[in-house]
């Protein structure tokens, strides 16, 4: 079993930092907002739009950054299900400034957005980011092909393009997973360390 080293010995990886249950949503919302408010202030998407001929680029080349980062910090930091916590959280910000993806017909399309991020949040801590995020993009595409009305699967999006976004989309998930891994377990071995020190 993998662990965490101290100056006292090993510590199950899975030991949450944060115990309380008030902080641990605490902790949960202000990951969701920092990913939020990434996402708001990058606008990097129509950077590659001229090339990438995809539909939710944001999503897939910077999705590890957006979402998946902060579900692996929270799931790490505070335990099991406050990743999928930061996901519906995220979902539901996105939500609150308008319909999912700008799509209002059908009305109740906006339930995509919440099942993909619910899917997005449980699989990225069931395995990892990289399935979270691809599994995220593939729901959101099928979706977007044959329940939208408006905006249509418009002839601009070609196989290809959304080839490599899916492709991008693993790597920037795999990223974001094993960065937020690899902070969480400095962040552990610290906090741990601290604390046998003053016990």
């Amino acid at each position: 079993m993998t662990s965490v080293n101290t100056v006292s010995g090993n510590i199950n990886e899975n030991t949450p930092v944060i115990t309380n249950s008030i902080a641990k949503l605490g902790v949960s919302f202000v990951f969701a907002s920092i990913g939020y408010f990434i996402s708001l202030a990058a606008g990097g998407e129509a950077t590659f739009a001229s090339w990438l001929h995809a539909p939710f680029l944001g999503p897939a080349i910077f999705g590890g950054i957006y979402y998946i980062f902060w579900i692996v910090l929270a799931k790490e930091l505070c335990g099991r299900y406050y990743g999928i916590v930061v996901s519906l959280l995220l979902a539901s910000f996105y939500l609150l400034e308008g319909p999912w993806f700008s799509i209002v017909v059908p009305t109740w399309y906006s339930i995509i957005g919440i099942i993909s991020a619910l899917i997005m949040g449980y699989l990225t801590e069931r395995f990892n980011g990289a399935v979270g995020l691809a599994v995220f993009m593939i729901i959101n595409w099928i979706c977007y092909y044959t329940i939208a009305v408006y905006p249509h699967w418009s002839s601009y999006y070609t196989l290809s393009g959304v080839i490599i976004a899916f492709i991008l989309s693993i790597i920037s998930g795999f990223v974001g997973d094993y960065v937020a891994r690899y902070i969480a377990k400095y962040i552990k071995s610290y906090y741990f360390s601290k604390q046998n020190i003053s016990a």
